[in-house]
């Protein structure tokens, strides 16, 4: 499945100022994540459902938003330079921002 970008002239101030208000989001795979914590540098978050429910997981903002701004295809996998592990939530915040669509 293909994604594009919406707005891939925003800004890491305003990119930034997105996540900030995000309080619940979904990975592309439907696991849902609550955010715990918002420092406008990383997203701490939990993992509701699957394997290992209530697990805390954290992603590096500005590379987040790199990855963004440098990526065309946005397949799981090609996060991985920017987003060490926690790829299919990367790419579900970026849809659920309204970054990505289908």
């Amino acid at each position: 499945m293909a994604y594009t970008k919406t707005d891939s002239a925003i800004s890491i101030e305003d990119f930034l100022k997105k996540v900030s208000v995000i309080k619940n989001f979904s990975s592309t795979s439907g696991k849902r994540y609550q955010v715990t914590k918002y420092d406008g540098q990383s997203l701490k978050f939990l993992r509701l459902d699957g394997k290992k429910p209530d697990m805390a997981w954290s992603l590096n903002l500005p590379k987040l938003y790199q990855a963004y701004k440098e990526l065309s295809d946005f397949s799981t996998e090609n996060f991985r330079p920017y987003v060490p592990i926690h790829h299919s939530p990367a790419r579900g915040l970026l849809l659920h921002l309204g970054l990505l669509k289908m």
